[in-house]
């Protein structure tokens, strides 16, 4: 047995030698592109609009900051604050039923995006609810909310879930996100919704926050979703979808209502 076990060692590394090949894989330069990042809420000066280059994606080196652009959205100037942060002067509060445009001058290229800012549905109510432990969920408490749709579809909503526990300081946002449109919705009747995913203990404080958005944003997040999903061995990911017009330019300009609850779990 010895030396047959000797003999089957010798013939792995030959085998190995002989299959042993260099494969060169030709990694395509990155094409530099200007990114856009901006938004405009219904919440006090939280607007704003961030632009960088992009780099590679095997590029490790820190990502450039665009500092002299000209940045307008709905003839308002937005100002460079540092690090491609550009804001308007305070106090600046969206709109609802607005449609915002977006204008970029940068190396005498212009960019452009637009977005309407559609108000959120009504909610109504907001209710824990107690769970007996289910799949990979411990037993706990979870919010249902009951809300009241009076905007005619289709609509998109995008909302974020987090909790505060009773000994944490700050607050805490889940790793995934619900979207969902109007559809089906009846208009002006009741609908209930329960967070899913979610277990919390008595005494904490469950956080919701909607945000009213438009198609090309709620199919930006479907992307962003699917991308996410997936494995160690995916390919280098495809870019996102973009709601920016120009030459080499990614990135997202949107508008949307933002309506944030906090519930105690009592």
């Amino acid at each position: 047995m010895k030396k047959l076990n000797q003999f089957c060692v010798m013939l792995v590394v030959i085998l190995s030698a002989a299959c042993t090949e260099v494969i060169d894989v030709d990694v395509p330069e990155n094409t530099e592109k200007l990114v856009v990042e901006g938004t405009v809420t219904t919440e006090q000066d939280s607007s704003y609009v961030r632009l960088t280059k992009s780099v590679g994606y095997f590029d490790n080196s820190q990502t450039p900051y665009i500092t002299d652009a000209a940045v307008t959205i709905n003839g308002v100037a937005f100002t460079h604050r540092g690090k491609g942060l550009y804001k308007p002067a305070s106090p600046f509060t969206g709109q609802t039923g607005t449609y915002y445009n977006l204008a970029v001058t940068y190396k005498g290229k212009q960019y452009t995006s637009g977005s309407m800012l559609d108000p959120m549905f009504q909610i109504d109510t907001i209710v824990p609810v107690y769970r007996e432990a289910e799949g990979f969920l411990e037993a706990g408490y979870t919010v249902k909310y009951i809300g009241i749709d009076n905007r005619a579809p289709i609509k998109y909503t995008y909302v974020r879930f987090g909790f505060k526990g009773l000994d944490s300081i700050n607050d805490f946002y889940e790793d995934f996100r619900v979207l969902f449109d109007n559809a089906n919705t009846k208009l002006n009747e009741p609908f209930e919704f329960e967070v899913p995913f979610q277990r919390l203990e008595s005494k904490d404080t469950s956080l919701l926050i909607f945000r009213s958005i438009d198609e090309q944003v709620y199919r930006y997040f479907q992307a962003l979703e699917n991308r996410q999903g997936g494995g160690p061995f995916s390919t280098p990911p495809a870019n996102l979808p973009s709601n920016i017009r120009g030459e080499n330019v990614l990135g997202l300009f949107s508008a949307y209502d933002v309506k944030r609850y906090r519930t105690y779990i009592p």
